[in-house]
C-alpha cells in the first residue's frame, strides 16, 4: 500500500471518528429538537431521532462500540505509517508519531464534541444521514459482542459474584436529575418518582383504611341484615366478625359474592392476613397483597383491628402524594373565610400537613374518627363540636358514616395565620 493511499484512507477513518464524537456527545446534550423532529419529517432518519430523543443512554452502546473500532484501525495504521513509509523517507519517529496523535485528538475527538455540544440537535440529524446506512453491519456486530460479553461473563465470573450491581438510590436520584435537565422529563413526572422512592419509609398505617371507614358485619346477623350490607356496602370488602369488632372471623369480597348470584355468605368468607400497624408497606406487598383481592387487616398493639389495607390504598396514596388532586372532589376544599370543607376520611395528620391544625388523638385517624369519638354517638347533620383550634361542624351523613363535615379556624388559633 502507498503512502498516498494510507494518507487518504487515514483521514477517511479520522473523518468516521469525528461524526462518531460528535454523535456521542449530541447523544448526551440534545434537549429540544422539537423543531429539527418537525422538519425532518416521518422518514427513517426522524424516526430513528425520536426514538434516540426517548432514551438517549440506550442509543451510546453503537456509538462507544463503533467509536473503539475506528481508534483501533486509526492506532494500527497510524503506528504502519510511521514505522513504515515514513521512517524510509528520513522522517523522525517520535516527532511524526505526535504530530499525529495531536491532530488525531484535536480532530478527531475535541473539535467534534466542542460543536455538538453547542449544536447538538443539528450534529444528531447530520450524523444521522450519515451512519444510518451503516446499521445493517453495526447493529448485529453489537448485538455478536453483547453475546460474547455475557458468555465470557458467565463462564469465568464466579456464581457468587455480581456482574451487574444494583443502582443505588442516590444513583437512581442523580439519573432523576440528569433527565430532567436534559428536558426528558418535567417537574410533575420527577416529583412523581421521588414520592415514588419515598415508599420504603411508608408503613400500613400511613395507606390503610381506617377501622370507622370500613364496613363490618356480625357473624350472628339474620340473613336479611347480612344480604343488605353485603348489597349497600361502599366498599369492596366486609369484615365479618364474632362478639366483638376486634374478633374477626374472615373477609367477604363483594363483588365475588355479587358475580356468584348472592350465595349463602360463609361460603365465600375467607380468612385474611393479619399484619401489625408498624409493618413497611414494601414488606406488605411482598408477602401479603400479591393481588387486588387479596386485603390484609391492620392489627394495633393490642391485637384490635385497626384497619385494612390493598394494593389499591397504597396505590391511591402514591397517586394522591405526587400529583394531588385540588379540584371539586379533593379532600380539603377552601370556602374562604378560615372555613374548610372536609372529606370525612381525611387523615388528621394530613390535615395538619396541609393547614397547620393538630388535631392528633390517641388512636384516631381521620377527622369522622374524632368527631365520633367526641359525640360518642352516630352524629346528625348540623351537630358540631368544639376544640382548641376549630370548631366542626358535621354536613352530611350516609348510613352512620360520616362523609362531609366543615371546619372553622378560631381566630386566636396559631394556625389561622398560618392559612
Amino acid at each position: 500500500m502507498s503512502l498516498f493511499v494510507a494518507f487518504l484512507l487515514y483521514f477517511a477513518l479520522l473523518l468516521l471518528l469525528a461524526v462518531i464524537s460528535a454523535a456521542e456527545t449530541a447523544i448526551h446534550s440534545a434537549r429540544d429538537v422539537e423543531a429539527q423532529l418537525l422538519a425532518a419529517g416521518e422518514g427513517a432518519v426522524a424516526q430513528r431521532l425520536r426514538a434516540i430523543t426517548a432514551n438517549p443512554f440506550a442509543q451510546l452502546h453503537h456509538t462507544l462500540l463503533l467509536s473503539s473500532a475506528l481508534n483501533l484501525a486509526l492506532a494500527a495504521l497510524g503506528l504502519w505509517i510511521v514505522t513504515g513509509p515514513l521512517r524510509a523517507l528520513g522522517w523522525n519517529v517520535w516527532i511524526t508519531s505526535s504530530v499525529i496523535f495531536l491532530a488525531t485528538v484535536l480532530l478527531g475527538d475535541m473539535a467534534p464534541k466542542f460543536f455538538a455540544a453547542r449544536n447538538p440537535s443539528v450534529v444528531l440529524l447530520g450524523s444521522l444521514r450519515l451512519l444510518h446506512p451503516l446499521r445493517n453491519v453495526i447493529d448485529p456486530l453489537a448485538l455478536l459482542v453483547d453475546r460474547t460479553t455475557d458468555a465470557l461473563l458467565q463462564k469465568f465470573v464466579t456464581r457468587h459474584i455480581k456482574t451487574r450491581l444494583p443502582v443505588t438510590r442516590d444513583e437512581f436520584e442523580t439519573l432523576v436529575e440528569m433527565r430532567q435537565e436534559q428536558g426528558l422529563l418535567d417537574s410533575d413526572d420527577s416529583a412523581m418518582i421521588h414520592e415514588a422512592l419515598d415508599i420504603e419509609a411508608l408503613t400500613v398505617r400511613d395507606c390503610m383504611i381506617p377501622r370507622v371507614d370500613l364496613a363490618l358485619m356480625s357473624s350472628d346477623d339474620s340473613p336479611q341484615k347480612t344480604t343488605a350490607i353485603l348489597e349497600k356496602s361502599a366498599g369492596r370488602f366486609v369484615i365479618v366478625y364474632g362478639e366483638t369488632p376486634d374478633s374477626v372471623e374472615g373477609v367477604i369480597d363483594t363483588n365475588a359474592w355479587k358475580l356468584a348470584n348472592r350465595p349463602e355468605w360463609r361460603t365465600l368468607m375467607r380468612t385474611p392476613a393479619f399484619v401489625p400497624e408498624t409493618m413497611p408497606v414494601l414488606e406488605a406487598l411482598e408477602h401479603h397483597l400479591h393481588n387486588e383481592e387479596q386485603p390484609a387487616l391492620i392489627a394495633d398493639e393490642y391485637g384490635g383491628l385497626e384497619g385494612m389495607i390493598t394494593r389499591r390504598e397504597i396505590a391511591d396514596w402514591l397517586l394522591y402524594e405526587a400529583a394531588p388532586w385540588h379540584g371539586e372532589n379533593s379532600e380539603i376544599r377552601d370556602l374562604g373565610g378560615g372555613r374548610f370543607l372536609l372529606d370525612g376520611g381525611t387523615r388528621l395528620d394530613h390535615l395538619k400537613a396541609e393547614l397547620g391544625v393538630d388535631l392528633q388523638a390517641d388512636g384516631i385517624d381521620t377527622i369522622g374518627g374524632l368527631v365520633f369519638n367526641q359525640l360518642a354517638h352516630v352524629p346528625k347533620p348540623g351537630e358540631r363540636i368544639s376544640i382548641d383550634t376549630a370548631d366542626i361542624k358535621v354536613r352530611r351523613i350516609v348510613r352512620a358514616r360520616i362523609q362531609e363535615v366543615e371546619l372553622r379556624l378560631k381566630p386566636n388559633s396559631a394556625a389561622a395565620p398560618e392559612v
